[in-house]
């Protein structure tokens, strides 16, 4: 901000503030950053609470032993939150698990690693082997038939 001179009717002068445009510092960039990362984190957790939800509706129909196991990665990845995990993207690592865990239970195949409970200390990322990639596929019309 920088100050004005404004005379007045009677000589006496009045300062008044007046706005400049300052350009973005880099206080202002983190800001905005934070921001979308805030933004990303929400759209992450309503992800993860859409397949867990899902998660729930199959998790019913298994027998005991498989629901322990399945129970204990649920509440491991409920628990998951800033203090108790070490990596920054904890929130990518869990929506990782709980997207596999529910491709599994969808196709009726429990594999790894909802084998056995989860380990305990924060999650670690899911191995690459095991790692469950959404993909778009794009139907095209058959131009063949000419």
């Amino acid at each position: 901000m920088s100050a004005t001179a404004v005379s007045t009717r009677a000589g006496k002068r009045k300062v008044t503030k007046k706005s400049v445009a300052r350009p973005e510092t880099r206080e202002g960039a983190l800001d905005n950053s934070t921001a979308a990362e805030g933004k990303e984190s929400e759209v992450m957790d309503a992800e993860f609470k859409k397949e867990f939800e899902e998660v729930m509706g199959y998790l019913e129909k298994l027998p005991g032993k498989e629901k322990g196991i399945l129970n204990n990665w649920l509440k491991k990845l409920k628990k998951a939150n800033d203090e108790t995990q070490e990596l920054k993207n904890w929130r990518e690592i869990r929506n990782e698990y709980i997207t596999l865990m529910n491709s599994q239970l969808r196709r009726s195949d429990i594999i790894e690693p909802f084998l056995t409970r989860p380990q305990v200390g924060p999650l670690r990322p899911v191995p690459k082997k095991l790692a469950y990639t959404k993909m778009k596929f794009t139907l095209c019309a058959d131009d063949s038939s000419n």
